[in-house]
């Protein structure tokens, strides 16, 4: 599991914007990969930083991570977010002179949208979905290299992948550094490029990827899955895919967190002399007890007969809404029941129809 965002920044989690934005500064410039040169967590440290920072200073991505945690929406809050802009956003470029770092880069993040069910919301569920994107080549393995040929480092940058140049200013000698124009930022050169992919590295191809769907998740989440992202060119690190989840509406069923409501038609008359009534559940067919009285409208609640709770023990409950059926059409035995409990009710109703007394009122009118 990632870390907790407020420990990587070393907030408390009532921090207010200011206090993120100077915990940022003061460890973004304690763990830049250009400062830590013989760190090999370096950046790896620094990304780290820059997501958290990427999450906790958006106002929703911050109380969705602070509700649900990793597992939540804030796990694709930061989807394709470049910790090296972020920097660049509080500092203006790069303060160790090197501007951005050369060498192999990270590929792109990559996001996709997957349907799940509402029984998958119940039980968590592994979902395998095909991905295109670009991906590494197998033939060369990534490095862009032909077989049995080899990488040589670039003389001219010496691995660097950037080349430094002194220029005479009003203001003395001003040191600036740009991409490396041997070995276009790689930091190595490729005498016999892969004929596969043509000393790129990465070819364009189909894969399956599978990714576990927590139980209790909500429709719209994000869940990342790290390494499944689009490769980089030459042996860069690869970037991360996004998987944001759309919860398909199971009909008659309204989700109301690890609630699920459902709509019961009952007759008058068990509405009003009480009745058992027998609805679908995730479980089966579960019996709800109707007291005599029942009004319209009315819900009764089955405990622990819900979905599942994300990131707690236990589910939620199935809540049954009452709707009471009037009929309609009724016939002269049903009319006259019907006027005799009104009669012992004290309850004024229409007189009754009939056919003729429809006839005879057709001619009044």
């Amino acid at each position: 599991m990632p870390r907790d965002y407020y420990e990587v920044l070393g907030v408390d989690k009532d921090a207010s914007d200011e206090d993120l934005k100077k915990a940022y500064r003061r460890m973004a410039r304690e763990h830049h990969p250009d400062a830590n040169p013989d760190d090999p967590e370096a950046e790896s440290k620094f990304k780290e930083l820059g997501e958290a920072y990427a999450v906790l200073s958006d106002a929703n991505r911050r109380s969705n991570y602070d509700r649900f945690g990793h597992s939540g929406p804030s796990m694709g809050g930061a989807a394709g977010f470049d910790p090296f802009d972020i920097f660049a956003s509080f500092f203006g470029g790069d303060p160790f002179g090197f501007g951005r770092r050369g060498g192999p880069q990270r590929g792109r993040d990559l996001a996709i949208a997957v349907e799940i069910s509402l029984t998958d919301v119940l039980n968590g569920v592994e979902k395998s979905f095909p991905v295109r994107s670009l991906r590494k080549c197998q033939t060369c393995d990534g490095s862009g290299a032909e077989p049995g040929t080899e990488v040589t480092t670039c003389l001219r940058c010496a691995g660097a992948g950037q080349v430094q140049v002194v220029q005479r200013s009003f203001f003395g000698n001003v040191m600036t550094a740009s991409v490396c124009p041997d070995c276009r930022g790689y930091g190595d050169k490729i005498t016999s490029p892969c004929s596969k992919c043509r000393g790129e590295g990465r070819l364009e191809r189909e894969e399956e990827v599978t990714v576990e769907v927590p139980a209790g998740v909500e429709e719209g989440m994000q869940l990342k899955v790290e390494g499944q992202g689009e490769a980089a060119p030459r042996g860069g690190s690869p970037g991360d895919l996004y998987v944001q989840l759309r919860v398909k509406p199971m009909r008659g069923v309204e989700r109301q967190g690890p609630d699920v409501m459902v709509v019961a038609e009952v007759p008058v008359s068990q509405a009003i002399l009480g009745s058992t009534l027998k609805v679908d559940s995730f479980d089966g067919a579960a019996e709800v007890e109707l007291q005599p009285g029942t009004q319209p409208g009315e819900v009764i609640k089955i405990k622990g007969a819900g979905l599942a709770k994300l990131g707690r023990p236990g589910r939620g409950d199935l809540l049954v809404k009452v709707d009471v059926k009037i009929p309609t059409g009724l016939s002269q035995e049903e009319d006259e029941v019907m006027r005799q409990f009104a009669s012992l009710r004290g309850e004024d109703v229409a007189e009754y129809q009939g056919f003729m007394g429809k006839i005879r009122s057709a001619f009044k009118g």
